[in-house]
């Protein structure tokens, strides 16, 4: 929400997407009667997250990080350039106290970098690296981005289809950033913080879905996930 405030002060012309005309709560940017601000979590884990952000996704209001952000107290994000990245952002990845690693499928990193599960770092945090944008910008992201290239990559595999309702993923294996942030905590031993961010993005979906006359068919899925 940081840098999008950033972002915000910077740009030369409204940002509109659909639905743009909504009235929306500043702070969760639901809309107002689904603002879920009173449901948001105490924060604390032991692990850190940075999330690098390709242009724009920190403008839209289905962008699920900042749902990590809400439970992962030692947070960043960043814009994403090609051609010059951000000095604070490596300054975060190169930063001793931090063991960063990029949350990404192991088809696209080479076999030194896959790893399947956190490593055991002694006094270090982990550091989850979270590219954030549409499948195509991510892998972009991925494969332009020299400074992720000696990092581990760990590989998430997810069963079934993206439960997200909120945007159409092109494949089965595709999820959301909350969705695959869920399973990194739980991989990390982070438990509390997985079932934490779990809840709350599943009333982040309900809450979404009861605002969008096009997606009430699935209302019901959705208030069934919330317990």
């Amino acid at each position: 929400m940081a840098l999008r405030a950033q972002e915000l002060l910077k740009a030369e012309r409204p940002f509109h997407a659909r639905g743009s005309k909504v009235k929306r709560c500043d702070a969760c940017l639901l809309p107002i009667p689904q603002c879920i601000c009173a449901y948001k979590p105490e924060l604390g884990t032991d692990v850190a997250v940075l999330f690098l952000m390709y242009k724009g996704e920190y403008f839209k209001p289905t962008n699920t990080g900042r749902l990590i952000a809400d439970v992962v107290e030692e947070n960043y994000a960043f814009l994403w350039h090609r051609t010059e990245p951000d000095a604070d952002m490596l300054a975060v990845i190169k930063n001793p106290a931090y063991h960063p690693v990029v949350v990404f499928p192991h088809e696209y990193a080479n076999e030194i970098q896959r790893i399947d599960k956190p490593p055991v770092v002694g006094e270090k945090k982990l550091l989850f690296i979270f590219l954030d944008g549409t499948w195509r910008e991510a892998k972009k992201m991925f494969s332009k981005s020299d400074y992720l290239s000696n990092l581990p990559v760990l590989g998430v595999n997810l069963e079934g289809s993206s439960d997200y309702l909120l945007r159409e993923s092109s494949h089965m294996f595709q999820h959301c950033t909350a969705e695959v942030g869920v399973h990194v905590l739980a991989m990390a031993d982070e438990k509390e913080g997985a079932e934490k961010l779990a809840q709350y993005f599943s009333i982040f979906r309900r809450e979404y879905v009861k605002g969008k006359p096009h997606l009430r068919d699935k209302l019901e899925f959705a208030s069934a996930q919330v317990k």
